[in-house]
């Protein structure tokens, strides 16, 4: 891969030291969130808190994503199939999806062992998702099944992995990335299961060569999470 670590730690930097703001602004201003009304067909009442969190969300990736594509695109003049952007064989798609299914039970057992030893941990995304969407699961769905996951395995897997697995062997890469996936959400509660996730995802990208199986787990995993939550 053309871009090294210098490439993340200034991905990071301006993310959050500087586009966070810039994102902010753009996120809570009324032209975009009419514009995300009138999308999702001017909801009224209620769902305008949820839609205009859907819009906030979209808003934030798009930033994220593009700051990546300026830098490995931009920058180091990759391609987009160095990112991982490609199609997998075909039996990729049904692997994803018994992966996810197995991710789903290894994860929940996790969780609840964690649970169990410390009952009192909780995990802040959960009443924080709850607030932005409320019930309206079908709005939170686009932004968490489907933004997120391409947005998060394009650069967790794509670029961060990437970079890693070329100086690195595969096991060391994905633990590594792995835990860093699972830092970046902030959560003690869920680094554990997170982080093993991180893991089965590197792997998904190594072995398929493609995000796309990766997407899949990542976005199947995502939607029945946001049904328990919402």
């Amino acid at each position: 891969m053309p871009w090294d670590w210098t490439d993340i730690v200034a991905f990071l930097l301006v993310f959050y030291l500087v586009g966070t703001s810039l994102v902010d602004t753009v996120a809570s201003s009324a032209a975009l969130h009419s514009f995300g009304r009138q999308v999702l067909g001017g909801l009224p009442g209620p769902e305008r808190a949820a839609v205009d969190s859907l819009t906030q969300t979209v808003a934030v990736y798009a930033v994220w994503l593009a700051g990546v594509l300026l830098l490995a695109v931009g920058r180091r003049h990759a391609r987009l199939r160095d990112l991982g952007w490609r199609m997998p064989r075909p039996y990729w798609v049904p692997i994803a999806i018994a992966v996810a299914v197995a991710a789903l039970a290894i994860l929940t057992g996790i969780l609840d062992g964690i649970h169990l030893l410390f009952p009192h941990a909780t995990n802040g995304q959960v009443p924080e998702v709850q607030r932005e969407y409320r019930t309206y699961v079908g709005i939170a769905i686009p932004a968490v099944s489907v933004v997120a996951p391409v947005v998060e395995e394009t650069f967790f897997r794509g670029f961060v992995y990437g970079w890693m697995r070329r100086r690195l062997n595969v096991p060391t890469a994905a633990v590594l990335s792995g835990c860093f996936f699972a830092l970046l959400h902030f959560q003690a509660v869920i680094f554990l299961p997170l982080a093993v996730l991180g893991v089965g995802l590197a792997l998904l990208y190594e072995y398929s060569g493609s995000l796309l199986p990766g997407m899949i787990v990542h976005g199947l995993f995502n939607l029945v999470e946001i049904f328990f939550i919402v």
